[in-house]
């Protein structure tokens, strides 16, 4: 038997006692028995909203398993192809933090620091780039010379063209660089 059922079979017992509802004792026998199918059909409202939430909850899991299934995949297949191409650190020369430089990033010649927002000049030193062996004969390298911004304080390497040309920026701040270069004898 039910609880609103049993609660129903004690008010028609209580009824057949035939108390009078004018004393005291009647008045509290009845005030239970109408409490008590209160409470119960409290209770069987609740019972259904419990099932109907469980079955809400289980459509939601799976719906979230179904999720997490897609993403991780998702996040399977992107490794996957992170770790097919080569991936280089290089520091900011902004705020010195890592920052990992793609090949499509090489190619574009410049990189984003996720830390201080500082876009910046990459490229492959010629001995990462090239893994031929050296010739017998030694080519002369470019020479590069490094300059400390006055604004931003970041350090730029600048090779000789444009340190003549007059057009260097700052790697940091973007701002030009003015360069007093020593007069020749």
């Amino acid at each position: 038997m039910e609880l609103f059922e049993k609660a129903a079979y004690l008010q028609g017992l209580l009824e057949g006692l035939e108390l009078d509802e004018s004393t005291k004792e009647g008045k509290v026998f009845h005030a239970m028995s109408d409490l008590l199918v209160e409470m119960a059909g409290a209770i069987k409202t609740m019972e259904q909203d419990i099932t109907q939430a469980e079955d809400h909850l289980d459509l939601l899991r799976s719906d979230v398993e179904e999720l997490q299934a897609d993403v991780y995949e998702d996040e399977d297949e992107d490794e996957e192809d992170d770790s097919e191409a080569p991936c280089y650190e290089v520091e900011c020369p902004n705020c010195g933090e890592t920052v990992y430089v793609t090949e499509e990033d090489l190619d574009a010649g410049e990189a984003f620091c996720t830390n201080c927002g500082c876009t910046f000049e990459v490229a492959l030193d010629d001995s990462e780039e090239s893994e031929e062996p050296e010739d017998e004969e030694e080519q002369p390298e470019d020479a590069s010379y490094e300059v400390t911004c006055p604004l931003c304080g970041t350090v730029t390497v600048l090779d000789e063209d444009t340190l003549l040309s007059g057009n260097a920026h700052c790697s940091g701040c973007g701002k030009p660089l003015e360069i007093d270069l020593p007069e020749e004898d």
